[in-house]
């Protein structure tokens, strides 16, 4: 039940506004940094202002885990060559995040109710949509800003 302090909360009341981000060519060892080192679990990618596309932490660990696949399957006793080991960790570092981010994007304006922006994230398995206006990204809104709004 939405009690009356938040009913008329909007999404600019809660979001982040304050976003880092990233380019579609930042390579991935570089988001890995950024996200810890803003305590962050996903970025938006940005291109001339406008978000065209995210970066999730699930992303990341789907690359290391996709890569750790192909290493097993070319090398079955790969943990015996650490030459192998060390170029593709040195290749994951260099990756493009273009190759695994998401490119579908939920977006919402500042102006949009808390409530509805709460049900846009339940009802599209995201945690994260992206706050923008007039086309420009303003901020970023995730799973946690809503509940610590509601609680």
């Amino acid at each position: 039940m939405i009690s009356e302090s938040t009913r008329g909360l909007r999404v600019a009341d809660v979001m982040s506004g304050r976003v880092k981000s990233v380019t579609a060519e930042t390579p991935t060892g570089k988001v890995l940094e950024i996200m810890e080192d803003n305590h962050v679990h996903a970025l938006p990618v940005v291109e001339h202002d406008q978000c065209v596309g995210i970066v999730t932490a699930t992303d990341l660990v789907r690359l290391i885990r996709e890569t750790n696949a192909a290493l097993r399957s070319g090398y079955p006793h790969y943990e015996d060559c650490l030459w192998a080991v060390d170029l593709a960790h040195r290749k994951l570092d260099q990756q493009p995040v273009r190759e695994i981010m998401s490119v579908s994007v939920e977006k919402v304006s500042p102006q949009t109710s808390l409530c509805d922006a709460a049900k846009r994230l339940s009802s599209c398995a995201r945690h994260h949509l992206v706050v923008e206006e007039d086309g420009k990204l303003v901020g970023f809104l995730s799973s946690w800003d809503v509940a610590a709004a509601f609680c």
